[in-house]
């Protein structure tokens, strides 16, 4: 990690943090050490990465965290995430900020769930932007072996508890995450407190699974979901390992068959499918939201410009701008309430 990372770091707690015992290479990158706060919260340093997991990580996020890190074990540098090259996930970003790479020049960035952290390299490369990627799982060490910029910083922990300083960046990105949270409302709390007044946030959630979102595929998304909660999540990771690669030989043939006949115009690695089916039947929380149900969550937080920002096949985006004060539900209730004893109610 750079010295600069400690400037927007801050324990889960929301006490300031002290670098102890650290180790630099010949750049001055810190390769170890860790970080303390004066509440007695002590965060290792290893392998460059600041790591911000608790020993006593609840099952469900330990889940969360061997699943995920299975997923990101079956990505290549140079392939593709869901069938997207990065050209494409950048034309999302850039579509879903509602931005030009020209505006976002020299601005901060958390992006929350950072995943390969493919785009994140992307957004500082094209960009110009600081960039500062979270995620829980382990392919973070991947991410962090493959980056050679100075304006991208990685660090592992939760989007529950993000380590970060209140009010530190300029943008919010959160594409896919908070619906693999136990409460995906909760997780939307919880990181738009990093972000600055003003400031933009965007998060991708899935549709739900009925005929207005699922008109032509209900039952295969009503099989699959059905699948996924009453047998395939609650598999040991190797074993969903084995189930899902030996689907691959009958995927590979349809595949071929599909271009033999000219039906298939964006072919898959089974790298590709493999993390395409541990997004979809791995998981323990698949939680689904509506449209008009996000963009409340935003307006109940206090945002503005609260809007959705574009539909896919199985999800959308949304957006909006960070207001001067955070709000929540429970702050509007105990304003009601304060309001309605004044008048007697």
């Amino acid at each position: 990690m750079r010295q600069r990372l400690l400037d927007m770091l801050c324990c889960p707690c929301g006490a300031d943090l002290t670098l102890q015992n650290a180790a630099t290479d010949s750049s001055q990158v810190i390769v170890s050490g860790n970080l303390r706060c004066a509440h007695g919260h002590d965060w290792p340093i290893v392998g460059g990465i600041p790591r911000f997991i608790p020993a006593g990580l609840a099952k469900d996020l330990k889940k969360t965290q061997e699943t995920f890190s299975f997923e990101w074990k079956m990505f290549r540098f140079g392939e593709r995430n869901w069938g997207q090259d990065i050209e494409v996930r950048k034309g999302l970003f850039l579509r879903g900020m509602n931005v030009k790479p020209e505006d976002l020049r020299g601005k901060t960035i958390f992006d929350a769930g950072c995943g390969s952290g493919l785009l994140s390299m992307e957004m500082a490369k094209s960009c110009g932007m600081e960039v500062f990627g979270l995620d829980l799982a382990y392919g973070i060490e991947n991410a962090h072996r493959h980056n050679d910029s100075p304006n991208v910083h990685f660090v592992q922990g939760s989007v529950l508890e993000p380590p970060f300083r209140p009010g530190a960046f300029d943008y919010l990105y959160c594409a896919g995450v908070l619906v693999a949270l136990p409460d995906t409302h909760q997780g939307f709390l919880s990181i738009i407190k990093t972000l600055k007044p003003g400031g933009r946030c965007f998060i991708w959630l899935y549709h739900p699974i009925d005929r207005t979102h699922h008109p032509k595929d209900l039952a295969k998304m009503t099989v699959y979901n059905w699948i996924r909660v009453h047998v395939t999540s609650g598999l040991p990771i190797k074993v969903q390992y084995a189930l899902y690669l030996s689907l691959m030989p009958a995927f590979l043939l349809k595949q071929k068959i599909k271009m033999l006949r000219g039906r298939e115009k964006n072919p898959r690695t089974w790298r590709e499918k493999m993390q395409s089916l541990f997004d979809m039947f791995s998981p323990l929380y698949q939680n689904r939201h509506t449209e008009e149900e996000a963009v409340q969550w935003f307006r109940e937080a206090g945002f503005s410009n609260a809007a959705v920002a574009y539909q896919e096949e199985y999800g959308f985006g949304a957006r909006g701008d960070r207001g001067q004060e955070l709000r929540s539900r429970l702050q509007e209730a105990k304003v009601s309430h304060s309001q309605q004893a004044r008048a007697g109610v």
